[in-house]
């Protein structure tokens, strides 16, 4: 288990293809993967991975709100 999270600096944009988020698994090792950019599942804390899951729920849920009020 890693200590700190080591991407700094960089923002990541998804685009539009939800195709390219996804959950894979390579020899055994589980990843969330996010276009070009892989989250090792076995590196990284449940405490983690539940606040990363909250976040992009809310961040989703955020989004959506946005583009209501835009089309309302």
């Amino acid at each position: 288990m890693t200590d700190q999270t080591r991407v700094l600096n960089q923002t990541i944009a998804l685009g539009a293809d939800p195709d390219d988020i996804h959950y894979d698994q390579q020899d055994g090792h589980a990843f969330i993967v996010l276009g070009g950019i892989q989250i090792a599942v076995g590196l990284t804390s449940q405490a983690a991975l539940d606040k990363l899951a909250t976040v992009t729920a809310e961040a989703a849920a955020d989004q959506r709100a946005r583009t209501l009020r835009q089309v309302a």
